[in-house]
């Protein structure tokens, strides 16, 4: 039998994996010769031998774990009687098509390596191999070889160039191999600049607080049961109430603090390793201090994912909180010198080294959501990952802008699209450059150069500003409209659909501040057909800030005259110029805007229960309420095992058509609820009934326009509350209603970019 040749090309998550130290092996293992490197189209194989297509197939079914083929063929090639089989230098091509890997969570190979002294790389703080370590974060441009990385400042020594070239070597053509004598080094200093020996173990040990550089940026850290470190943290950093998210010792440790389920277990042991949102065991002794998430009944865990990380819990805590080290509103600090100037007064220590970080990236957020885990921030761990489209095709390279909170902008072309990591909230200065800064870098790593934009039709938004300065086509595209039609994107689903879309604020096609709305529509158009009613916010995005604020004015509006004097003894945290000013811009108008936002909703209830008083973080009295509720459901199930079946309450409430819209009305939800609050009703009880109520009015409001068989879609940063959303998905379940959520990207602004591409490739 004559010999064959082929080339095969696949594409996807083939670089940086391991993919060609084992396609060399697999060809050495069923004696195939030829060559096999990567391009900037992703790996590409010339084989010759006998059984050819066994080695396609096996190339396909045995990849490396953290590979991903998504894309691949063989085709017949000339012969070329290859004496063996090889790994060639990359090839250059100004066409780049290929898939760059997200960053890796250190494997347990090379964890064994840092534990065992006889080991060249016992406790190395960049030890890494082809199945873990840096990627995305240190990558200037494709194809992913050294050169192109951040690694390129360190030359090999010949003990690491020699495992490197070694085809049965576990860091064979691993980039970022390195170790003591050639790698990246780790430094300690001082606030005055005086180099330490150590990690810094000894300095958290004793109540310091370090700035440590990580794989996407820096973070602070300090011992999570020194109750006084962590005040001093939260005071230096001026968080307010805002949760610090945690870094513990091991699942089974963090098991002592939190409950974790199955799902929870693997997103925390994932490559990816994101800070998952575990429920708090509830205990009266040996919990962690009160200031790590003030308020709220969560806490926010990871896993050591680095080997840095691994070296800092020698020390003998447990948990250390592991906070992004950013000054309050400003982008996340990634540089040494950045660094040592800006968190001076803040860290005690910095722990750094000098391994550049090219793509800044905050640390992932998920949390298990009904049967789903459900991102509230995308990033470290899953970006540059694409979302696959096959039924949307966008011809002309696009860039949605995304939103002016929790922003991440994306990139599309043909059938990918390719979601930026989450950037921060776009007000500040710094913000937008750092938008910038990475819309650049971005476009190198997935090779799409936009020709057209989408942006949010708010007119003062800063990305607004940036996106009508540019000079090619661009398109508005309505906040709502664009929730909707991202979660349909990520679904394939080109037909029109229903959905109901909450969140805290977005410019109607009215004027007005929109946020409970059930849109029917797809990339092509929508039709509003129901909203909450229009009820007042004072000062509008602003007076968001002020819980209290806003019930005053929904209440001051809904109730009636003996019904509102009724309401005297709620509003003494409120003094009595603020109330003059309240009831002067009721009655004129003046700096009043009309709303039907669910966050305001939710804020509005939480500041009439004495929850939150002040925000000091976005979403905070949403989430203290949430809180409060989940707290009281859990102690009653503990109470009575049937409970809440038997005993669940609703606040009543209106659903009425008016201009073809269906209305949700909420001033019987009011009356009742605050008769409830007056009359000794507890706060836990009040705010587990109202999650209750609006779960059911979600699905009323649906049931009024959804047609039998047709999907619903849930989107918008309200459904981030586990507690309503699975509610809301119990009740689905039972009427037989078919849920359309986000799964690779938040439900919040961080999945808008998204859906604004989307429709502006309908439009344009």
């Amino acid at each position: 039998m004559d010999q064959q040749a082929k080339t095969i090309f696949l594409n996807g998550i083939v670089q940086g994996v391991g993919f060609r130290p084992f396609v060399f092996r697999l060809a050495d293992e069923m004696g195939i010769k030829g060559r096999v490197n990567n391009s900037s189209r992703g790996v590409t194989i010339h084989a010759e031998g006998d059984n050819l297509d066994l080695f396609y197939r096996r190339l396909l079914k045995e990849a490396p774990p953290l590979a991903k083929v998504m894309t691949s063929r063989s085709v017949l090639a000339e012969f070329e009687n290859c004496a063996t089989f090889e790994i060639v230098q990359s090839e250059a091509d100004p066409d780049v098509d290929v898939f760059i890997s997200p960053d890796v969570a250190t494997c347990e190979d090379c964890l064994k390596d840092m534990a065992d002294s006889r080991n060249r790389r016992y406790r190395f703080p960049f030890t890494n191999c082809t199945n873990c370590g840096p990627r995305y974060t240190i990558i200037r441009d494709v194809p992913y070889d050294r050169a192109k990385t951040t690694m390129s400042d360190f030359p090999m020594c010949r003990t690491c160039s020699i495992e490197y070239r070694d085809p049965q070597d576990r860091r064979f053509h691993a980039q970022p191999v390195a170790c003591k004598e050639c790698g990246p080094k780790v430094q300690l200093f001082d606030t005055w600049g005086h180099l330490l020996p150590g990690f810094g173990v000894d300095q958290l040990t004793q109540g310091g607080i370090v700035a440590v550089k990580g794989l996407g940026g820096f973070h602070l850290v300090c011992d999570a049961r020194n109750a006084q470190a962590v005040r001093r943290l939260r005071e230096r950093k001026e968080r307010g109430k805002k949760p610090f998210a945690l870094m513990a010792r091991s699942v089974e440790k963090a098991c002592s603090e939190v409950v974790i389920g199955p799902e929870e277990e693997r997103l925390l042991r994932s490559s990816a390793a994101p800070i998952v949102i575990l429920k708090q065991q509830l205990k009266l002794a040996g919990s962690l201090p009160m200031d790590i998430a003030p308020g709220i009944h969560t806490l926010g865990i990871m896993l050591p994912y680095t080997p840095l990380h691994h070296l800092l819990f020698e020390g003998p805590y447990d948990f250390l909180v592991m906070t992004s080290a950013n000054l309050s509103g400003r982008p996340l600090i990634y540089s040494n010198e950045v660094a040592m100037e800006t968190l001076q007064g803040i860290a005690d220590y910095f722990l750094i080294h000098n391994r550049d970080i090219y793509h800044p990236c905050d640390d992932s957020v998920l949390q298990v959501i009904g049967d789903e885990a459900v991102f509230l921030r995308r990033a470290r761990g899953f970006v540059p990952l694409p979302i696959l489209m096959s039924s949307f095709q966008v011809k002309t390279p696009l860039l949605g802008v995304g939103g002016e909170l929790k922003n991440a902008f994306c990139l599309a072309a043909g059938e990918r699209a390719f979601i930026s990591q989450y950037l921060g909230d776009m007000e500040g200065y710094e913000n937008l450059q750092r938008f910038h800064q990475e819309l650049q870098s971005f476009q190198r790593v997935v090779n799409i150069t936009p020709q057209a934009l989408a942006y949010d039709q708010h007119p003062n938004y800063q990305l607004t500003q940036f996106a009508l300065e540019q000079p090619y086509s661009k398109h508005s595209v309505q906040h709502h409209h664009a929730h909707l039609v991202s979660v349909l994107g990520e679904w394939d689903r080109t037909e029109p659909t229903l959905g109901i879309i909450c969140d805290g604020t977005g410019l109607g096609e009215d004027g007005c501040i929109w946020g409970f709305e059930m849109l029917y529509g797809n990339a092509s158009g929508y039709e509003r057909k129901g909203h909450l009613e229009y009820l007042p916010l004072p000062g509008g995005d602003a007076g968001a800030k002020h819980p209290l604020r806003i019930a005053y004015a929904y209440l001051k509006t809904l109730l009636t005259g003996d019904e509102w004097k009724k309401t005297e003894a709620l509003w003494t945290a409120l003094s009595v110029n603020e109330r003059q000013i309240l009831d002067r811009q009721l009655e004129t108008g003046f700096q009043v805007f009309q709303t039907s936002s669910a966050g305001r909703l939710f804020d509005a209830v939480s500041g009439l229960l004495g929850v939150c008083g002040k925000v000091t973080y976005e979403g905070q009295a949403a989430i203290e309420l949430e809180s409060v509720a989940a707290l009281f459901l859990h102690q009653r199930r503990r109470e009575n095992a049937g409970w809440p079946q038997n005993v669940a309450r609703l606040y009543p409430y209106e659903l009425s058509v008016e201009n073809s819209q269906c209305l949700l009305k909420v001033k019987a939800l009011f009356a009742n609820l605050v008769c409830d609050f007056l009359n000794g009703v507890s706060r836990g009880e009040i705010a587990y009934r109202f999650h209750q109520t609006i779960a059911q009015a979600i699905v009323d409001l649906a049931m009024q326009f959804r047609r039998v068989r047709d999907p619903l879609v849930l989107s918008g940063g309200v459904f981030q509350n586990k507690l309503l959303t699975e509610a809301v998905l119990k009740l689905c379940q039972a009427k037989g209603i078919e849920v359309l959520r986000s799964r690779a990207l938040p439900p919040g602004d961080g999945g808008l970019a998204f859906g604004q591409l989307l429709i502006a490739n309908e439009v344009l």
